[in-house]
């Protein structure tokens, strides 16, 4: 059996889709974290080396992989794809290695084909659309030091400086304060700070605490409703902006990722603005996952590798 590999890289974890030939699919899994700006390369070897054991397993094993695509936060950075490139053919795999931005493969996998707009907001965020002249846009997605507002990261972000303003009365106070407390399982601001500069805590324990923001908005805490508004403000300025520059304003927009997937008041709200100000762009469900546009990506790779050889 002849199979191509796609693969969904993310701060959290990262989707394998192996599809055969047909496109249909043979088997789904997940592995370990992969970002290339925000993990040490042993960890990122080791989720690599997870995958091959699962390939291994399948019938033909690796020989029968006749193509992978990897999309991944993060690889934008030229080193970044040598990194792939290299470790997955000290693997062993001789197939076609294509390597594409996380939003390309989100692309690709909402409307199986290269074209509409996708926003995604999960541990970072970013927004990718592609108009019928082949023209592409990105904005956002520049890693959370500098950029990814609107995503979980963000939000958490938010919600901790919220709690400590709270805490030395700079604020009035939230119920995110308790709500942190609660979380990190301590008393006193101090305690927080430990927990966020503590050498084993990176942006994915940072945008763990944004589910607490659908707990503070239950109380109709005015702070968590502040973080809320923000996050959709930036998140709709993503969109927007890339409706503009690629004149997609009739367009289909995708949303994707853990934030607007889960946190319906935040989404709602979001597709109300979107709504309102871009009222003839359509807002339409995903057909597949990333992990399974990367594989469609390296199908279609291999159908045009394989016809050009005929």
């Amino acid at each position: 059996m002849d199979y191509v590999v796609g693969l969904d890289g993310g701060g959290t974890k990262t989707k394998v889709q192996i599809c055969d030939l047909n496109g249909s699919e043979v088997q789904s899994t997940l592995a370990g974290s992969f970002n290339y700006n925000s993990s040490e390369k042993a960890e990122l070897r080791k989720t690599l080396e997870s995958i091959m054991h699962v390939i291994c397993n399948l019938p033909g094993g690796i020989d029968a992989c006749k193509g992978i695509c990897m999309s991944a936060a993060g690889i934008s950075n030229y080193e970044a794809k040598e990194f792939i490139r290299f470790s997955l053919i000290e693997l062993g795999f001789q197939c076609d290695i294509h390597i594409v931005g996380d939003q390309e493969a989100a692309l690709y996998g909402a409307f199986a084909k290269p074209e509409g707009i996708v926003l995604i907001s999960g541990t970072g965020s970013i927004c990718y659309g592609r108009n019928q002249n082949g023209k592409s846009h990105r904005t956002g997605g520049y890693g959370h030091l500098v950029d990814d507002e609107g995503s979980g990261y963000a939000i958490g972000r938010d919600i901790l400086k919220i709690a400590v303003q709270s805490c030395d009365k700079r604020i009035k106070h939230s119920v995110l304060l308790e709500l942190v407390f609660e979380e990190l399982n301590c008393n006193t601001v101090e305690e927080i700070i430990r927990f966020i500069y503590q050498a084993n805590w990176n942006k994915a324990n940072i945008a763990a605490l944004s589910p607490l923001l659908l707990k503070a908005l239950t109380y109709g805490d005015a702070s968590a409703i502040k973080i809320m508004n923000r996050a959709v403000d930036e998140l709709f300025l993503l969109v927007n902006t890339t409706v503009q520059v690629l004149h997609l304003k009739e367009g289909n927009l995708a949303l994707l990722g853990g934030i607007l997937t889960h946190y319906e008041p935040l989404r709602d709200l979001l597709i109300s603005k979107l709504s309102k100000n871009i009222p003839t762009l359509k807002i339409v469900s995903p057909l597949h996952d990333s992990a399974t546009g990367a594989a469609l990506i390296a199908l279609k790779r291999y159908a045009m590798l394989h016809k050009s050889c005929e």
